[in-house]
């Protein structure tokens, strides 16, 4: 996946925390029922998950537009397959943020 295929609402503050962020979700996907099928509501939830785990807290601002902006950015990560597959896609998505 090409960097520009991830839709980084503000470089500014999300581009720097994304790779992290989703390489947790990816791990958590990997860890929990990784054969069973992805779906939008276990991408939200480790989305959420590991956005809340990177800030420490999951009361503020910041951490609501971090959710938010994560989701926009892998929303066309084609959710198809498993949840080991997924991640699988999410760690390429992690590392085109950073080229």
């Amino acid at each position: 996946m090409a960097a520009a295929q991830l839709a980084v609402a503000s470089p500014r503050t999300l581009a720097h925390r994304l790779p992290a962020i989703l390489t947790a979700a990816a791990g958590r996907l990997e860890q929990m029922t990784p054969q069973a099928a992805m779906s939008e509501h276990a991408r939200h939830l480790e989305i959420q998950l590991s956005v809340w785990d990177h800030h420490g807290v999951y009361n503020n601002v910041a951490v609501g537009r971090d959710i938010t902006a994560t989701l926009a950015a892998v929303r066309d990560v084609p959710l198809t397959g498993t949840r080991a597959a997924y991640a699988a896609r999410l760690r390429t998505a992690a590392t085109a943020v950073n080229r």
